[in-house]
């Protein structure tokens, strides 16, 4: 049951008028019906001692003759029963019953026990209310002494059904229920009324107070007639219209602080001195992958589960300086956030809370990261073969007068071999920056067969394929088809098939594969050469990235050419995945949406 449920005022005040009513009413019932069966009870009473009276020196008589004549008591009983319907009965001091007005004094048993034959034998009136197993009936009993030369003689009991009683009484009650039930009634109909006089008007201000509530506070409460409630509708109608300025007031504020709290690109976040949310805002909501009805009164140790977080606003709790520092939210892709906090005061200038911004400099120190990184590879990469050539060709100039023409040849082979990986890294290194620039807003999309395409980028690698006699198998499709950019799609195959030849040893396969997977198509470049180490896996698609470097640099690479896949397969809403065993081979599957 709802403890919370309210029950309207008519409802308070009407069964409050019934209740005493029917109280009222019930009281006077209980009383006379106990005052008429007191008064029928004490009645018969009376009728009963007179009548023992009467009789008791008849008895006497009788039971001083001898006992002779003792057989004639209960003869005597039987008749005094027949004419005045009255039960009499003759005890013995011993208890044995000598006569009964209805009863057989041959099976009766000895009423010695019997509490009106026991106050008797006292020499006292004995009174008792109680069930006769002789006449199966509750009956009245007033029994007294019958007493000769000052002994007592027996005693004579006479008894009455009380059930004649009962009915007398059971009349009398059911005529005042229905009297009770008629003005009951009546009481209700008049306590509703009343209740109904008194209720309407509060009912109508109650409706005119809901409109408030919802609102519309241009509305205006009837005034009654009555002089309470008319100054209360007064009073409320000038509470609305202070009311109805000051929200237009705070509606306009709030709207051009939300408008400035929407707009901010920092996550702003108020919490109290309990630390719970007081309001936040879109940014800091998705900092925390929350919306902003889910946060708002909840704990922000509930939605921010970083221990760095959590030291820095109980430091920012516990001072009234600014604090600011550099925390890290783990994600997929971590958050680098610098948050600062300022302390929150009321009007009364109490401390009410604390205000944290939140500033996400994930992109800026991702990109101070990878220009310092890019840097580092890009110098290291172009030095070592500049560094070559410049040594072959001082070598050249030392010997170009006395050297062996043979020897000049093989330098300037060397020179080549390492001008053109110079222009291969400058050519990957163009690739990629267009890539990233391009972040897929000018790939062209459409629907092209991927065998074509697929065969069209191993021919690319012929030279490779021809150099090792590697063996290329495809298996795709010929009605296979894609949504792909097809000259982007093809360099990345073209990469990951020349990586495959590179770290393939001579005469190996290399197989290819195109095939529907549920709602992506799925390109597997496969080979069986060197293989790649488990703890390597994660970072093979890094830019500058080497599993061996010293052989990446023999057989040419740039260590960007799966970074390149990796891009390439990002803007198609794919994704690119490696499975390699050492020394066994690996295998590079593309899996795009079909």
């Amino acid at each position: 049951m709802n403890k919370n449920r309210k029950t309207k005022l008519i409802w308070q005040i009407f069964p409050s008028f019934l209740v005493i009513t029917v109280l009222s009413l019930s009281a006077v019932t209980s009383y006379s019906t106990s005052y008429f069966k007191n008064f029928f009870l004490k009645n018969s009473e009376k009728e009963l001692t007179i009548r023992a009276k009467l009789l008791q020196k008849k008895f006497a008589d009788i039971l001083k003759s001898g006992q002779d004549k003792i057989r004639d008591i209960d003869k005597l009983c039987k008749d005094v029963g027949k004419n005045t319907g009255t039960r009499v009965t003759i005890v013995l001091p011993s208890g044995v019953v000598v006569g009964d007005s209805f009863g057989d004094i041959k099976i009766m048993e000895n009423h010695m026990k019997r509490p009106e034959i026991m106050e008797a034998m006292k020499r006292k009136k004995g009174v008792s209310i109680r069930y006769s197993s002789t006449l199966d009936k509750n009956m009245m009993y007033i029994a007294l002494p019958v007493v000769f030369d000052g002994s007592m003689t027996a005693v004579i009991r006479t008894s009455v059904s009380i059930s004649t009683i009962d009915s007398k009484i059971k009349s009398v009650r059911n005529n005042i229920f229905i009297a009770m039930a008629l003005a009951i009634l009546a009481a209700a109909f008049a306590s509703l009324y009343v209740a109904r006089r008194i209720t309407r008007p509060i009912e109508q201000m109650k409706k005119g107070a809901a409109e408030f509530a919802k609102g519309n506070l241009k509305e205006r409460l009837a005034v009654p007639a009555s002089e309470e409630l008319s100054q209360l509708a007064v009073t409320m109608n000038r509470m609305a219209e202070n009311l109805d300025n000051k929200v237009r007031e705070f509606r306009n504020r709030s709207m051009e602080l939300e408008a400035v709290h929407a707009s901010m690109q920092e996550g702003v976040i108020a919490i109290d001195k309990d630390e719970r949310i007081i309001t936040v805002n879109d940014a800091a909501a998705k900092i925390f992958d929350f919306s902003i009805s889910e946060l708002k009164a909840r704990y922000i140790l509930e939605v921010a589960r970083n221990i760095e977080f959590q030291k820095f606003i109980q430091k920012a709790l516990a001072t009234h300086e600014p604090v600011a520092d550099d925390i890290v939210i783990a994600k997929d892709d971590d958050l680098m956030l610098h948050i600062h906090s300022t302390a929150l005061y009321d009007t009364g200038e109490r401390r009410m809370g604390t205000l944290i911004i939140f500033h996400d400099t994930t992109r800026m120190k991702r990109l101070e990261r990878m220009h310092k990184d890019f840097a580092a590879n890009v110098s290291h990469e172009l030095k070592t073969p500049l560094t070559t050539i410049k040594g072959f060709i001082e070598t050249l100039q030392e010997i170009m007068t006395t050297g062996d023409p043979k020897d000049t040849q093989n330098f300037l082979k060397i020179i080549e071999k390492n001008v053109n990986r110079m222009i291969e890294l400058i050519n990957d290194l163009l690739s990629l920056s267009r890539l990233e620039r391009m972040q897929g807003t000018d790939i062209r999309l459409e629907n092209q067969h991927m065998a074509p395409l697929i065969k069209a980028a191993a021919n690319t690698c012929h030279v490779g394929i021809k150099a090792k006699n590697i063996i290329v198998s495809i298996d795709c499709p010929g009605d296979l088809m894609a949504r792909v950019d097809p000259v982007l799609m093809e360099q990345a195959i073209i990469n990951l098939v020349d990586n495959a030849i590179k770290y393939s040893s001579k005469d190996s396969p290399v197989a290819i594969t195109a095939s529907r997977n549920d709602n992506f198509i799925d390109i597997i470049v496969k080979d069986k050469g060197c293989g790649i180490d488990k703890e390597h896996l994660p970072k093979i698609f890094n830019r500058f990235y080497r599993v061996d470097k010293a052989r990446s640099r023999h057989e040419g690479g740039t260590g960007l050419g799966l970074a390149i896949v990796k891009h390439i397969v990002h803007y198609h809403n794919g994704k690119v995945d490696v499975m390699s065993t050492k020394d066994k081979g690996s295998s590079f599957k593309i899996s795009i949406p079909a």
